[in-house]
């Protein structure tokens, strides 16, 4: 192990795979003495253990190989530390966490149905209070193999087939009108400590797949409203109670890293749309300060870590 030797995890993939906040991490880090370096989670000739941290970033084709990313995290667990801590990440890495969320706290979560056959999906579509309703499985990133239908599109049910098909869980969701129009907002925290904001614009087309037919997304820094901080910082708080009834320790149950996706409902405030606690970007660039938190973040975990 090398003293202030950082991997900061990624994946080979083209755009739009490619993780624009990693230059920034590198600058931020390497100026403050530590020694950053991008690494892919895959890459057989890595030695973890030459790492004094390991943090993942952006492994964003893991939903194609669950089962080798799991094996390969519980590989690197063994010979360095690694954040955020891969026993939050093995619970985080399946959206079925958000029942755990909502045992522990009033939160507000986005009504989610978890469906393991096409019979459960057709009655969780039928339930829906929502003219359109949102298909996707528990386990993806970057919106793979996720629609927007009208309710009763004979689609929404054939995506639903194919996601089973992959022997994953699909999940059914009303789709709310205000994504629609203005899309979600993404708080991020940084050690539990909320540092900025962003909005994201609609990527659905209705029907099934992406708005133009790709992935793009049309991000702006923002300031969250009073009620957005409010259930930002309430889920932030709900994850590390969670994690603590598991049995993680207070190192490993408060995230480096976590972003906070709210929509907001007209009819009830912001909801929580998903808590992403591993491979999130977290828009770096949108703000000034951003680097110098994280970096901060970093530094009092290293500390940590050097004391134990």
């Amino acid at each position: 192990m090398t003293a202030g030797r950082i991997a900061l995890v990624s994946n080979s993939l083209p755009a739009p795979y490619v993780d624009t906040d990693l230059p920034f991490l590198v600058t931020g880090l390497t100026a403050s003495g530590f020694s950053p370096e991008i690494v892919i989670w895959n890459d057989a000739s890595v030695d973890w253990a030459d790492f004094e941290l390991v943090v993942i970033r952006s492994p964003w084709d893991y939903p194609s190989a669950p089962s080798e990313f799991l094996d390969w995290l519980a590989r690197v667990e063994a010979v360095t530390p690694t954040l955020n801590a891969p026993d939050l990440i093995r619970w985080n890495i399946d959206k079925v966490y958000l029942r755990d969320l909502s045992e522990v706290s009033d939160v507000p979560l986005v009504p989610t149905e978890f469906c393991l056959t096409l019979d459960s999906v057709r009655a969780a579509i039928d339930a829906v209070n929502s003219n359109r309703v949102v298909i996707k499985p528990s386990i993806s990133a970057g919106s793979q193999n996720t629609g927007l239908f009208e309710r009763h599109d004979p689609a929404a049910l054939t995506l639903a087939e194919e996601i089973l098909e992959l022997g994953k869980t699909v999940m059914v969701q009303p789709a709310i009108p205000s994504v629609q129009e203005h899309g979600e907002r993404a708080l991020l925290y940084f050690d539990g400590q909320f540092s900025h904001a962003i909005s994201k614009g609609p990527l659905l087309a209705v029907g099934g797949g992406l708005r133009g037919g790709a992935y793009v997304e049309e991000i702006a820094a923002v300031t969250p409203t009073p009620a957005e901080r409010a259930v930002g910082d309430q889920l932030v708080a709900a994850v590390q109670t969670v994690l603590l009834n598991r049995g993680l320790s207070a190192f490993d149950a408060l995230p480096l890293y976590a972003r906070v996706d709210v929509v907001n409902d007209p009819s009830t405030g912001p909801l929580v749309l998903e808590a992403e606690l591993f491979e999130p970007s977290l828009f770096i660039h949108m703000n000034p300060d951003a680097v110098s938190r994280f970096v901060a973040a970093v530094l009092r975990r290293i500390e940590a870590i050097r004391a134990r």
